[in-house]
């Protein structure tokens, strides 16, 4: 499986698409001049999200969203690279699904996952969708989980690493309202036990706000931190994932993975 270069793109959200979509097709290139080879986007990116910057029951054109995925899945063609973008996605007469896509390299559709643990204020705008998603990219698996069913249901993330995904992608839209700032470092603590619980890579894309309630990551699976944004500037973290380190050793109950991911390896034998 050897190695993967990802790409987090820390970006501002607004409520118009094109916007929105110009946004993508500008770091998809930033993120192809430094090797990135599958870019993760915040929740909702494309469509702008519902009760945080659109109101719960605003208006908005299906078609002119697919439209939109259109154009991106052509610059994965262009790029060769792919991503994970958020967006929404129509639900007959009910409201919307909160949805991330994923195209590959060759601007092909390759999942779309449905945002499945809504808070209450989501649900004011958002249909709840079914569990959590994980697909193949580049023969790795993966999974993909949205801000809240991520922080706070780690069995949605256990689910992924028991199907076998080494990388978790988690996009999220993090803003505080005032009195909220307590979240930060409980939110920023359950994306670092998410990896390290599991012995995978967790890779969190927030949104830019001024406001920012917590920061953009990609966590090794030791839980450390191997990138880390700056609150309300947009950035695009980089880096490469060695698929070896991604063992599920505590899924697994490996003992001698268990002691490598637990560093209780006796010095003498360090140096063997």
């Amino acid at each position: 499986m050897g190695k993967i270069k990802v790409g987090v793109a820390q970006v501002s959200q607004t409520i118009d698409v094109e916007t929105n979509l110009a946004k993508v097709l500008e770091t998809m290139d930033q993120a192809a001049e430094s090797g990135v080879e599958l870019v993760c986007f915040p929740e909702t990116h494309l469509s702008g999200y519902r009760v945080g910057l659109l109101d719960a029951d605003a208006s908005l054109s299906s078609q002119v969203l697919e439209n939109a995925l259109c154009k991106v899945s052509e610059k994965c063609k262009e790029l060769e690279m792919g991503i994970i973008v958020g967006t929404e996605t129509e639900n007959g007469k009910d409201k919307p699904f909160n949805s991330a896509v994923v195209i590959d390299e060759k601007g092909k559709e390759i999942a779309r996952h449905h945002k499945s643990r809504l808070t209450p204020k989501d649900a004011e705008g958002y249909s709840s969708g079914t569990g959590p998603t994980s697909f193949y990219f580049k023969d790795i698996c993966m999974g993909l989980v949205i801000c809240f069913e991520g922080f706070r249901f780690p069995e949605n993330v256990r689910c992924l690493a028991k199907a076998g995904a080494k990388v978790v992608f988690h996009p999220q839209f993090n803003h505080a309202w005032p009195g909220m700032g307590w979240k930060q470092p409980i939110q920023e603590a359950l994306l670092m036990a998410r990896a390290g619980e599991n012995t995978i890579y967790f890779v969190s894309a927030n949104m830019c706000h001024i406001n920012n309630n917590c920061r953009s990551f990609i966590i090794g699976p030791d839980g450390l931190v191997m990138q880390v944004s700056n609150l309300s500037q947009e950035m695009l973290l980089v880096d490469d994932l060695d698929m070896t380190r991604a063992t599920h050793a505590f899924l697994k109950q490996d003992s001698n993975e268990m002691t490598k991911a637990l560093d209780e390896i006796e010095p003498e034998m360090r140096s063997s």
